[in-house]
């Protein structure tokens, strides 16, 4: 659906900051709008799963306090949300288990640190599949989220709440996590933005090692620009971590205004996976794009097969390690899991984790005869959220079926960016992932710019979202 964005809830982050920067909205007054959005919006989606307006505007008063007082603050007032995987002092965060439904955790992990040390103000806690375990985001705690763009479609997982909110304009940008495409699986669903870092990019404190470092966190945005300023925000190492990534000279949000040089990008479209003939077509579409714009786009040859069991060891250790009662699971996918993890021996694991490793050296030395490679996100336009990966015993099939390109590159650490490029037959979206080579995320980010101003999607709002009266 076009229209233009006059509603201050529809503008982007970077137009939000400036709005406050020349005092035409308070923090206060920007925090409540989108307040009144959620509360207007979000029972059509059920994006978030807690919100808690005094915390939200009393973070608000105290960010206007702290700029009076001549503090630079990279948000300066931009109204965010975190997936409810992510811990957050004083606010509740489930992790989408009946397990955790009463946890309040006494300390913030360290993205949510970051992002309200830098004046960001937190909207509230969005919905998330169980301990993060499934592609679509249902099945957990609490209902279902719904597309914004058609309501029986799912939102995708495990990030879909904060995807949700971001493309119903109900948060200016959101935090996620993902350890198999949980950033950009929702990304391609919900038509926005999503980066997964490379490894060791953004901490995972107080968490040291989460499924042998396959996860991280990651923003989720309507563009490339509001995704950069939320990476750098929260990039940064914390003491302890395992795996450690340089810092960018000058930031990502500067990468974005750069144009790239010429680039040789592999398109990549092998797979032993089905791939639906709409999701082709927004891949080819996209290669024609680039070669457009200047850039040498040829097919190239990286073998992503094979990683499916491997990938399975690591996700079912992490559900036989949570400390969690199987009794007390809300999805009976976690017992599932569960019970799978724990018939795993030690020696599995590390056999696993060093043939893992040992893949991933061998996609990294493919993939580096690119500057970027070009391949789908996931294999499906949205599909229906009542019957996608519902089948308890088919869940890990099906899933590995439908990610083949997004989990190789949590396995090799490699950053990749899905953008909204393609759209269906029924006008929902499709994503397309970029990949670039290990710590290169800013290629990636000026390249997506590119993208963005060539072919822009900002236009674009989703049908259903009824705008707030």
């Amino acid at each position: 659906m076009q229209r233009a964005a006059t509603r201050v809830n529809e503008l982007s982050a970077l137009e939000l900051r400036r709005m406050i920067s020349r005092r035409e909205i308070s923090p206060r007054e920007l925090a409540a709008e989108f307040l009144r959005a959620i509360r207007a919006v979000d029972p059509k989606i059920r994006s978030y799963v807690t919100v808690d307006d005094a915390m939200t505007l009393a973070m608000a008063e105290d960010v206007e306090r702290r700029l009076a007082q001549g503090e630079d603050l990279p948000l300066a007032g931009i109204p965010y949300a975190l997936k409810d995987l992510t811990d957050t002092a004083g606010l509740r965060t489930t992790y989408g288990s009946r397990a955790r439904q009463h946890n309040v955790p006494r300390a913030d992990a360290a993205v949510a640190s970051r992002l309200k040390a830098s004046g960001g103000i937190l909207l509230g806690k969005t919905n998330t599949p169980e301990f993060g375990n499934r592609a679509t985001t249902a099945f957990g705690l609490f209902p279902a989220t719904l597309n914004p763009w058609r309501l029986d479609l799912t939102a995708g997982g495990s990030s879909g709440g904060s995807a949700a909110a971001v493309a119903a304009c109900l948060a200016a940008f959101a935090g996620g996590s993902d350890g198999g495409g949980s950033i950009r699986i929702p990304s391609s669903c919900c038509g926005v933005v999503g980066i997964k870092a490379s490894r060791g990019r953004i901490s995972n404190a107080p968490n040291a090692n989460p499924r042998g470092g396959l996860i991280t966190h990651g923003p989720i945005a309507r563009s490339v620009r509001d995704a950069a300023l939320m990476l750098d925000v929260m990039a940064g190492y914390e003491p302890g971590d395992p795996f450690y990534a340089p810092p960018h000279p000058g930031g990502f949000l500067a990468a974005a205004d750069q144009k790239p040089e010429r680039l040789r990008i592999g398109l990549l479209l092998k797979s032993d996976k089905w791939i639906d003939p709409q999701v082709v077509k927004a891949v080819e579409e996209t290669a024609s794009l680039l070669r457009s714009l200047g850039h040498h786009v040829a097919e190239a040859d990286v073998d992503l097969t094979g990683l499916g069991p491997l990938f399975r060891i690591m996700a079912e250790s992490e559900g036989a390690a949570n400390d969690v009662d199987p009794s007390h699971y809300s999805d009976a996918y976690s017992v599932w899991c569960h019970e799978r993890g724990s018939k795993l021996s030690a020696v599995e694991f590390i056999r696993a984790t060093e043939e893992m490793f040992r893949r991933s050296r061998e996609i990294i030395t493919s993939a580096l005869e690119w500057d970027v490679l070009l391949t789908p996100t996931v294999t499906l336009p949205p599909q229906p959220v009542a019957t996608f990966l519902a089948t308890v015993e088919r869940v890990a099939e099906d899933d590995l079926a439908y990610i083949p390109f997004t989990y190789p590159f949590n396995i090799t650490g490699q950053p990749a960016i899905s953008l909204p490029l393609g759209w269906s037959t029924e006008e929902t979206p499709i994503g397309v992932q970029f990949v670039g080579p290990p710590f290169g995320e800013a290629r990636l980010i000026s390249l997506a710019a590119e993208i963005e101003a060539a072919a822009p999607w900002q236009s674009r709002y989703p049908a259903t979202m009824a705008r707030p009266s």
